[in-house]
């Protein structure tokens, strides 16, 4: 399938609850790879947009009491008309809020795909561990973390790192695509989030390779963005991203290395 194409075809709406540090990012990216982001922050508006929308992100990053309504409210409209809606725990373990807001939108709400970094997501699984915040270092296979998520929620689950891992009912899977300039740069998890959302938006039920591909393509464009910088750094990284978001066609797939286990 030309997932790529069917995706610009489809201009899928998602509406982005997510990190105030990253939105202009994400927003950009999000319209170079064929999406239409909504950057929502108000609960009024939950039920006409999830009438109308694809999919649904929600990233912790810069959550407060406030958004803790305006998410609470987006997900349960989201639930109510079939949305998919990608959960994003952003930090959590580095604090009792963080914690708690993550642990009574997984209790109370359906959500399609838990998606967080190595150390946030082996902290959600109740493993016991040092690593704590957005900047966790990976001491623990990422696909391992996968797997311990998914057996605590039996819901998908995402964990990115040097080796990207998707855990499913029925499938695992391991992605080695990307650079290390991700890992320098604010907001590129935040956007590999919003862009998992589009794809699993566009294609229902639930697809476990719109997840792989999802994460491939971005992964290869940022391979693609260094090759296409004389000096590559993480200024000049963002914007060179994006261009080979919306530069890039579904063939660059072609290049993608996932071990399906």
């Amino acid at each position: 399938m030309n997932r790529i194409k069917h995706l610009r075809e489809t201009n899928p709406l998602v509406v982005c609850v997510t990190n105030d540090v990253v939105k202009n990012f994400t927003a950009n990216g999000m319209l170079a790879v064929g999406a239409s982001p909504i950057m929502s922050g108000e609960k009024s508006e939950a039920e006409d947009l999830m009438k109308a929308a694809s999919g649904l992100l929600i990233n912790i990053g810069t959550a407060d009491e406030m958004k803790k309504d305006l998410m609470s409210k987006m997900i349960s409209e989201a639930n109510r008309n079939g949305v998919p809606v990608v959960f994003d725990p952003v930090g959590y373990g580095a604090s009792k809020f963080r914690s708690t807001l993550t642990d009574t939108f997984l209790d109370t709400y359906r959500i399609d795909l838990i998606k967080g970094n190595a150390g946030e997501m082996l902290a959600l699984s109740g493993a016991e561990s040092e690593l704590k915040g957005v900047d966790s270092s990976e001491k623990t296979d990422t696909l391992e973390i996968a797997e311990a998520v998914y057996d605590k929620f039996q819901v998908p689950v995402l964990v990115t790192g040097e080796r990207d891992a998707l855990v499913t009912g029925d499938r695992k899977a391991v992605m080695t695509d990307g650079h290390g300039l991700q890992g320098k740069i604010t907001g590129s998890g935040c956007l590999a989030g919003a862009m998992a959302a589009a794809f699993i938006g566009i294609e229902q039920p639930f697809n476990s390779q719109s997840v792989v591909d999802a994460v491939s393509f971005y992964n290869l464009c940022a391979e693609a963005a260094v090759e296409s910088t004389r000096i590559p750094a993480p200024g000049t990284f963002p914007a060179n991203l994006i261009d080979q978001l919306y530069l890039n066609e579904n063939d660059i797939l072609s290049d993608k290395k996932v071990e399906v286990l």
